[in-house]
């Protein structure tokens, strides 16, 4: 297998020889020397070479970690696909038209060669340090967060001072002589997940969205290659920050930096593992070097402010955004369903030159997240994005949403072989999966369904979970990862793991998750279908729901680990709220019906009304016939607490007295003032037609019709019907012939005993959001920060949610980072830096939810 690998001389070789056969596209020179004297080289390309310093760039780094050998193997690998397709390649040649690329292909020539030929695990360089131990971990000697560590036997050693190494030095002072670089990858591995730089303080960075971007449309490229899932992690808290990267050296001079993690081990068997790992990392490569001219230092675009959702309805969204007016600037807007999507053609919804865009057909009661950037058509670059904006659509009308989190003496994992598995509830990440030491693991996750009525229908669900360590996951295509809901009555203890083990599976949920599905930082959400709704219908009986989380329960013979870590968000191992599991439920409840007969009928001829009668068609002079129907809506129920799921009109035909030329159908229209005449009734004002027209074919073949309501149509009666207490409604007839007469249909007998009725089906519902809170404040309470407001007296209040927004006063309760969402009146920002400029929102909710608008504080107001 490792014959396959290339050593550090033969890489060296073929890019001089690169160069020699392409003298215009590459260019090779020597940036220091290491320890035993090896040279450090750095390789340049692009169209027309000289240039290289003209045109922004990115720099790509591997194999600083010696037994990381995916990082020299994918320069290699990426410089020979530039050679094979820079004649014929459209694309390629554009992008070095504009664009350098920058590759030190191994960072660590020393370390790479002893892990070849002598030790394959060594990770540091083969500094020989005073008490006769070898080697300063790289990746922990550049200044920014540089931490002193005695212990020179350490792994993560990081030397006696910043900069100290050859190598790391030479990096510095390439990279600083430069200034054209704007994206900086750094190539390591193992995980399958891009490590964005991170500014050690837990908030984020006005570039976060870039970054994070930048990750998620590479990731994306990877996807669409081999279907393999890369997760994006920033490294929140509690997780320990690494310090004295490469990674924050070079974000801190100013350009965009990720690690990005390769493959399921640092040394993969090349032809079944690592040559995947480097075709798909191509692709990934090529957008990343696309994106770096629309991060250039001088004469870039403006990022988009304020993005802000105006409306947010159950199937539409409208969005709002404040840019310099620009003739050669338009936008692109971009939807994702997850927090950290990615931003392409084929999830960009729209293109406009407008400071506005209505996103249409979207669904109930689900979070969207949009980004947005300028294009300069003229330039041909586009500008950083918009800060993420996050919603949720309303539910239906008819409908309520829920979003659960578990209960903390429910939430857990219970191993195997581990010894304190009572102490894995609450305060723990969930552990699920395999490993030799730990054996088989299982997660618990109970939720209480309490806050949902006895008489709720579920109409959709789904439980989602936020992976938080790839790496331990080691095998590619091996194992699935599944959530099924169990019993909770065949459960003694939650604790126990033969009891969690041996539980009754009520039901499994959606597909399972391969090894190659599982993404660090990015949920993984389980959909309930039909069948797995109706169990969890008949939980509500019980007020709880209790899911077991499973992962393979064996390891392949040269694996000692096949454990994934999924957040809880309780306890010093969490990461809070923001990634606690959710149980995300949508209900409606039966319906009550309001049935009415209509209270007056009459039918306007030309020359006459006449009363008790519904006739509708033309007379002998091809004058309409009008039938006019009015409904009596004193019983109408209030309409503050309730909602119109639908309505309709049935009517029924007694005589019909025509061809088939003629067509049928009703209207809302205004009341008549005063007297009824057939010239009011002919100019008549008209809200809405009501369902579709009916044909005379349609009634003979069954006299009975109905016509249905639309959404607006239900709206403008509530409307109207509020101000006058009845419904006026008009049947009319047309005809495709150009005159008709003699032709009628009667719609009512003359006892009045088939009368139209209408039926209105409804639900009782809050219409309005509950009163907003008082008085929010903030004060610290040994460094951290506390909230706290005043309830208020709203018999409909039932909580809050509050959220975090360093940018802008958060116009959702979606936008942003979700801190707190319960009863009580205060809450605390665990990981909130005092010092930096941020919003904080408390918005109300009802039990729909309706939520109210927020009330906001601004902490650390940046100067005007």
């Amino acid at each position: 297998m490792r014959q396959q690998y290339s050593s550090y001389d033969e890489c060296v070789d073929f890019f001089k020889q690169a160069q020699i056969s392409n003298p215009d596209l590459f260019k090779v020179e020597s940036i220091g020397k290491t320890w035993e004297d090896r040279d450090i080289i750095a390789v340049s390309i692009t169209k027309n070479i000289d240039t290289h310093l003209e045109k922004p760039a990115l720099f790509y780094t591997g194999t600083i970690h010696a037994r990381e050998w995916i990082g020299i193997e994918l320069s290699l690998s990426f410089a020979k696909y530039i050679l094979d397709h820079i004649d014929y390649d459209p694309q390629l040649n554009a992008i070095l038209d504009r664009a350098t690329l920058y590759m030190v292909p191994c960072a660590n020539p020393d370390g790479f060669e002893y892990s070849r030929n002598h030790f394959s695990f060594w990770r540091k360089n083969r500094r020989k340090n005073a008490d006769g131990s070898f080697g300063v971990d790289l990746n922990r000697n550049f200044s920014i967060g540089f931490t002193p560590n005695k212990d020179t036997t350490s792994n993560v050693y990081s030397g006696p001072s910043a900069f100290s190494e050859p190598e790391t030095a030479s990096l510095r002072d390439f990279f600083t002589s430069h200034n054209n670089i704007t994206i900086a990858l750094d190539y390591h591995s193992q995980g399958n997940v891009f490590f964005p730089a991170h500014n050690f303080i837990h908030e984020d960075a006005i570039d976060a969205v870039d970054l994070n971007l930048l990750a998620s449309n590479m990731a994306e490229e990877i996807r669409k290659e081999s279907g393999r899932e890369y997760g994006v992690h920033m490294g929140k808290p509690p997780v320990h920050l690494i310090s004295g990267s490469g990674r924050e050296f070079y974000y801190g001079q100013g350009a965009l930096s990720l690690v990005v993690e390769v493959g399921t081990r640092n040394i993969s068997d090349y032809k079944e593992h690592m040559s995947e790992n480097i075709e798909e990392n191509i692709p990934a490569l090529i957008f990343a070097l696309s994106e770096v001219n629309n991060y250039k230092k001088e004469n870039a675009l403006f990022r988009v402010e304020n993005f802000i959702a105006t409306k947010v309805g159950s199937r539409e969204v409208e969005l709002k955004w404040d840019y310099p007016d620009d003739e050669t600037v338009y936008f692109e807007i971009y939807r994702s369903r997850t927090k950290k999507g990615f931003a392409q053609a084929s999830n960009r919804i729209g293109m406009t030159k407008l400071k506005t865009y209505e996103d249409k057909n979207l669904r109930a009661s689900t979070n969207y997240y949009y980004y947005v950037r300028a294009v300069c058509k003229k330039r041909n670059i586009k500008s950083p994005y918009a800060q993420v904006l996050g919603v949720r659509t309303q539910p239906l009308e008819n409908m309520f949403s829920k979003i659960l989190y578990p209960l903390a003496d429910k939430i857990g994992y219970v191993g195997e072989k581990t010894k304190k598995n009572t102490e894995h509830f609450g305060n723990n990440s969930m552990f699920v999966g395999i490993s030799e030491s730990k054996g088989e693991c299982f997660g618990v996750c109970g939720f209480s369904l309490s806050t949902i009525p006895q008489n709720a229908i579920i109409t959709s669900a789904s439980i989602s979970f936020y992976p938080m360590n790839r790496v331990s996951v080691q095998v590619e295509s091996y194992g699935e990862w599944r959530v099924g809901q169990i019993d909770e009555r065949t459960i003694d203890s939650i604790s126990s793991f033969e009891d969690i083990k041996n539980a009754k599976t009520l039901s499994y949920i959606d597909r399972p998750t391969g090894s190659a599905q599982l993404s660090q930082g990015i949920w993984r959400t389980y959909k309930f279908a039909a069948q797995e709704i109706a169990v969890l219908q008949k939980s509500l009986a019980r007020s709880e729901a209790l899911f077991k989380f499973e992962g393979p329960s064996s390891l392949p013979l040269d694996r000692a680990s096949q454990l994934m870590q999924w957040d809880i968000g309780y306890g010093k191992f969490s990461g809070g709220l923001t990634y606690r599991p959710k149980l995300d439920i949508s209900y409606t409840v039966n319906e009550a019906k309001l049935e009415l007969q209509s209270s007056k009928e009459f039918t306007a001829l030309e020359n006459k009304i006449l009363e008790n009668e519904l006739v509708a068609g033309y007379d002998k002079d091809g004058n309409k016939k009008y039938s006019c129907i009015e409904f009596d809506l004193s019983q109408w129920p209030e309409m503050d607490n309730t909602v119109i799921s639908s309505a309709y009109i049935e009517i029924d035909a007694i005589n019909i007295n025509s061809t088939n030329t003629l067509r049928f159908h009703i209207e809302m229209v205004k009341p008549c003032e005063g007297e009824r005449t057939y010239e009011k009734i002919k100019a008549r004002e008209i809200i809405e037609r009501i369902g579709y027209d009916v044909s005379v074919s349609d009634i003979k073949s069954e006299p009975k019709q109905r016509f249905v309501f639309d959404t607006y149509a239900i709206n403008e009666m509530v409307e109207n019907i509020e101000k006058d207490y009845k419904a006026v409604f008009v049947i009319s007839a047309s005809s495709h012939k150009a005159l008709s007469k003699n032709q009628d249909v009667t719609f009512m007998d003359d006892k009045r005993l088939k009368r139209p009725s209408l039926t209105i089906n409804y639900i009782k519902k809050r219409r309005n959001a509950p009163a907003k809170v008082e008085n929010l404040r903030h004060s610290i309470e040994s460094n951290v920060i506390k909230l706290e407001w005043d309830i208020p007296d709203d018999d409909g209040y039932s909580g809050v949610i509050v959220v975090k927004n360093p940018f802008r006063v958060p116009c959702s309760p979606y936008d942003g980072q979700k801190l707190y969402g319960g009863t009580d009146n205060y809450t605390y920002d665990n990981f909130g830096d005092t010092s930096v400029h941020k919003y904080y929102a408390v918005f109300s909710y009802d039990d729909v939810p309706n939520f109210s608008d927020s009330v906001f504080i601004e902490l650390n107001p940046k100067e005007k």
